[in-house]
């Protein structure tokens, strides 16, 4: 096992749950400081998320529970809505990044993940806009409606582009639809294990296991660590991301991964 590939698990493990874009961060990684072929960049990052949608699994080891026997029945409803929402968006445009993302030359893969992280960014944003006026009622503690899973699920599908953070852009839209913070981080959490396993399938449908510069026995480890890291790391992060702007820390990542790809743009000034 070499040492980029424990640090990649790392990267996954911990970012995860933060607002900045695991998969940005990783990708940004994978393109700089190793050498995976740029085809294979996408299909190595989706497997990863493996590791921490097991890491869900066991955290929430009743909800899923309950939602595999249909005991929480609006639940599971609210999952299959999002999820279903989730493949609209999802699959043309993980169709569309695997068949172009090996286009982008030099330097300008790091500008899209750049372009990709402030879009992030000025999503975690707006809901921090939304001042609670006298008159205006807080967010409710409540699960949500069939039309905000529905809603949400379509903005989890974009999140495939990398830069784009999963957790940061379903939370600000549930958020931004008055769902309270606390049910809007687990029910984030819970819609990306079905989120995962399905586009995990549409990998092996369509004939691509695991990227072939990687051992499966490597993958197998870095899942490992992944899952051990992203558990433990879970509950730490979630009280952090509840007290610090992450708008400001994307923005801030974003510019470096703009700096990264400014070279390939020196020559058209």
């Amino acid at each position: 096992m070499e040492l980029w590939q424990i640090i990649v698990a790392l990267l996954q493990g911990l970012v995860e749950w933060l607002p900045i874009s695991s998969e940005g961060q990783v990708v940004f990684f994978i393109y700089n400081f190793t050498s995976v072929p740029a085809s294979e960049i996408v299909s190595l990052v989706v497997w990863l998320h493996l590791g921490t949608a097991l890491a869900v699994i066991v955290r929430y080891p009743r909800i899923i529970l309950n939602i595999i026997s249909l005991k929480d029945r609006q639940l599971t409803r609210l999952l299959l809505i999002a999820t279903v929402a989730t493949a609209i968006t999802a699959i043309p445009l993980y169709v569309f990044l695997k068949d172009s993302i090996a286009a982008f030359q030099g330097e300008m893969l790091n500008i899209l993940v750049g372009v990709l992280l402030l879009i992030t960014a000025i999503m975690l944003y707006l809901p921090t806009r939304q001042k609670t006026e006298e008159n205006s009622t807080p967010s409710e503690i409540r699960e949500p409606t069939n039309r905000e899973a529905l809603v949400t699920g379509l903005v989890q599908g974009s999140s495939v582009l990398p830069g784009l953070s999963r957790s940061g852009v379903t939370v600000s839209a549930l958020l931004m639809q008055r769902i309270d913070k606390e049910t809007a981080l687990r029910f984030s959490f819970l819609m990306s294990v079905p989120a995962v396993l399905g586009i995990l399938a549409v990998e092996i449908v369509t004939g691509n296991t695991i990227p072939a510069s990687i051992d499966i026995i490597d993958l197998i480890l870095i899942e490992l660590i992944v899952f051990v890291v992203g558990l433990l790391s879970m509950e730490f992060l979630l009280r952090l991301a509840r007290k610090i702007s992450f708008w400001k820390l994307c923005l801030v990542l974003a510019m470096i991964a703009i700096v990264f790809g400014l070279p390939t743009l020196l020559p058209l000034v």
